[in-house]
Formats: C-alpha cells, structure tokens, sequence
C-alpha cells in the first residue's frame, strides 16, 4: 500500500514538474519576429533537476533494462546462429553416418564393380571378335594365295608345254631345213 502512495505521489510530482515548465515556456519572453521564446536559464535547470530527482527508480531500471535488450538480443542472435550452425553439423555427421548412406556407398560400389566387369567382357569380348575375323581372313588369304598358286603353275606349265612344243617343233623345221640343205648338191 505504501508503494502505491509513493508511485502515485511520484506521479503527481513528475506531473506538476512538466507544467511548472510549460509555464516557464509560456511565460518567457517571445523573441520578436520569431516563435522563440527566452526563459530564465537557471529557472528552467532547477526544474529539470527536480523532475530528474522526482523519475521513480522503476523508470530508471526500465531505462537500463532497455538499453541492455539490445545486447542480451545480440548475444541471443549470435548464440542461435552457433547452436543453427553446430546442429547443421551434426546433422551432416548423421546423414553420413547414417544406414542408408552407408548402404547406397556399397550399392554404389557394386554398380561401379559390375560396370567394370561389363566394360572388361565386352573389351575382351570385342578382342575375341576381331582376333576371329582376322584368323578368318588369313585363312581365307592363305587359301586363295595356295589356290592362285595352283592357278599360276598350272598356267606357268601349260606355257612351258606350249613353249617346248613351240621350240622342238620349231627345232624339227630347222632340223629338216639343214637336211634339205645338206641332200642338196
């Protein structure tokens, strides 16, 4: 009860203060050709040092605490954005840690496993394919080279037999010409 006497006291004070001071403003001298007015300095600062007496302590810690929100606010931002950053972390940490990662990197392994298996049969695969046609054509070479071979000596014979004739044939005439020549006298 008492601390509601003094707020209200306190409030009063404060009160009659701020019109004692717009007084002092109406009161003052008005500076011609102007809306300014002159007042009593030392009047004026014995008012404001009583209405500065008269703020009630709540007020003054109101100011304080306002004046510390800002930091307090600060240090929250700041906190949070350690505690957003490290739970960030942690959550990547699990994820890599986690089952499913683990199970998709040897999934993954298999896959990469199997594609180079694949890769090495059809390497070899192609390799086996073209050894085989080439086998293919040097046989085939081979056999057409035996066959022109044949060909070729049979045609080389058959020339060489025609050749003979030709010559012994034509050794016959010169044979008979020499004979004719020697019988004639």
């Amino acid at each position: 009860m008492n601390e509601s006497y003094e707020v209200t006291s306190k409030k009063i004070e404060i009160t009659s203060l701020v019109e004692v001071l717009q007084e002092i403003v109406e009161d003052g001298q008005k500076v011609f050709f102007s809306k300014k007015v002159m007042v009593d300095k030392d009047e004026l600062t014995s008012v404001l040092d009583e209405l500065t007496q008269a703020l009630p302590e709540d007020l003054r810690t109101a100011q304080w605490v306002l004046s510390e929100k800002d930091r307090i606010l600060n240090e929250a931002r700041s906190e949070y954005e350690r505690s957003k950053a490290e739970v960030a972390e942690l959550m990547k940490a699990k994820l890599d840690n986690h089952d499913l990662v683990k199970e998709a990197e040897v999934r993954a392994k298999e896959i990469i496993a199997k594609a180079q298996s694949d890769a090495k049969m059809v390497r070899l695969s192609a390799r086996d394919y073209a050894d085989n046609l080439l086998t293919d054509l040097e046989k085939e070479l081979q056999s057409k080279n035996s066959e022109m071979m044949v060909n070729l000596k049979k045609l080389f014979e058959g020339f060489i037999s025609d050749y003979n004739r030709d010559i012994t044939g034509t050794a016959a005439v010169v044979r008979e010409n020499i004979k004719e020549l020697r019988e004639m006298k």
